[in-house]
């Protein structure tokens, strides 16, 4: 898979680039380029490792609601991708990264359960991004120079509404789906579930449409 992916290397995006702890960016500029989005994420670090390997993809998009900031800020506090550290985090709030609000979603399905059936309402929602680079002594083979990754406290399938299909109007670049999910998941993300039916009745294009996985 890392192989194949070469094959579509992407260029750092010139506000990762020139990035600064505490520059002023647009959440609409950081999702600019290409995009890896990971529903139902958890703590799983699979998508970055082959996609920045490969320098296909230096911004991606991880959303789950079960994961605490605080576990997520520990993480990356203690360097957990290796040979790489952070350089900067960035704060989102609701209408940075949803300017003209949520859309309800008006596809021909019904979830098997209630969208906030697991929700964790414990849990303060929260959005960032953290903006990583490579440690000094690493070079391309090991990875991209920079990557950012945004973490999102929401549910994926939504996430995937309101996020590709009415503000960006794109699909994802690299997209991996756990169809069996880790639990907690009240509908499928694969075939024949709720994701794939917003994704076939919004007619949006994935680079690997059957549902493969890396």
């Amino acid at each position: 898979m890392i192989d194949y992916l070469k094959q579509y290397n992407e260029n750092i995006p010139y506000w990762l680039k020139n990035y600064k702890e505490g520059m002023d960016v647009a959440f609409d500029t950081v999702m600019g380029g290409r995009v890896g989005y990971y529903p139902g994420s958890g703590f799983d670090g699979n998508l970055v490792a082959v996609a920045n390997k490969a320098h296909c993809v230096h911004s991606f998009l991880y959303v789950d609601y079960l994961v605490k900031k605080e576990e997520l800020e520990n993480m990356m506090d203690k360097g957990s991708f290796h040979g790489n550290h952070s350089i900067g985090r960035i704060e989102w709030s609701e209408l940075d990264i949803m300017p003209n609000g949520s859309f309800p979603i008006t596809v021909n399905y019904t979830p098997r359960m209630s969208p906030m059936h697991f929700v964790d309402k414990t849990i303060e929602p929260y959005c960032f991004t953290e903006v990583l680079e490579r440690n000094a002594d690493k070079d391309d083979e090991w990875g991209a120079e920079r990557f950012s990754i945004t973490f999102l406290f929401a549910d994926g399938i939504a996430t995937y509404f309101q996020m590709f299909v009415k503000q960006f109007v794109k699909a994802p670049w690299l997209f991996l789906l756990q169809d069996h999910g880790f639990g907690c998941n009240y509908d499928r993300f694969g075939k024949d579930g709720y994701l794939d039916a917003i994704i076939r009745e919004s007619n949006s294009v994935l680079i690997i449409r059957n549902y493969g996985r890396l």
